[in-house]
């Protein structure tokens, strides 16, 4: 004979109804101490807002782009003060023609100037100095000449019989490497060039636009 189950024994009234609202208590409590921890935290002037990613990112050490940005700066700079200084160096340099330049060859010993004269026919010689390309000949104004060696490739329109401006310094002696010059004067001095303009050039005309007639008159010369 088969036994039925004892039915489970009836809980007292409220018990459930009890037990709910003491969770609701409990979690009405903790709201309420959070709040009023919120209202202490105000009170006291505390900021719990949360921070941003964007502020911490505003403290991050400078960009490769700002460094890029500073080097261009610094360069442009650069580049007008040695412009300026360019200038006012060009401005301070005399201007002589081949027969002046010798003629005060003593007194300009030393210094830096420009002179202009145009190259000797079958004077011109490839040469080097410490290492670097250079070009000697000579050059000749109203019937004077002077020996140069020009450091540095020549401007292509460089050629005999063309005036040129040479920037530079008498030097006494012989250049490197050279023993003589060809079709050259050969008096124990040359002029050290390291910057020439042709009279074709451009900037030639442009710098010296009132020196070309006198270039032109003054600078033949047959060679040897």
């Amino acid at each position: 004979m088969t036994e039925t189950p004892a039915d489970p024994a009836p809980q007292p009234a409220g018990a459930g109804e009890g037990d709910a609202v003491g969770a609701g208590g409990a979690a009405a409590d903790g709201e309420g101490a959070a709040g009023a921890a919120e209202s202490d935290a105000g009170a006291a002037g505390l900021d719990l807002t949360p921070r941003r990613r964007e502020d911490r990112r505003g403290r991050r050490p400078p960009t490769a782009r700002r460094v890029i940005s500073l080097l261009v700066v610094a360069a442009a700079v650069g580049g007008i003060t040695f412009a300026l200084v360019r200038l006012v160096t060009d401005a301070s340099l005399f201007f002589l023609n081949t027969d002046e330049a010798v003629e005060r060859r003593d007194e300009l010993s030393g210094q830096r100037f420009r002179m202009q004269g145009t190259p000797v026919a079958h004077s011109v010689t490839e040469t080097r100095v410490d290492f670097e390309q250079a070009v000697a000949f000579s050059v000749s104004f109203e019937g004077v000449s002077a020996d140069v060696v020009h450091v540095g490739s020549p401007p292509d329109l460089f050629t005999p019989g063309v005036p040129v401006v040479l920037e530079g310094r008498w030097i006494e002696g012989v250049p490197p490497d050279l023993d003589t010059f060809a079709c050259g004067v050969n008096d124990g001095y040359y002029f050290a060039s390291d910057h020439m303009l042709v009279k074709h050039d451009n900037e030639y005309r442009d710098t010296y636009p009132d020196r070309l007639d006198a270039a032109g008159a003054g600078g033949a010369a047959e060679g040897c």
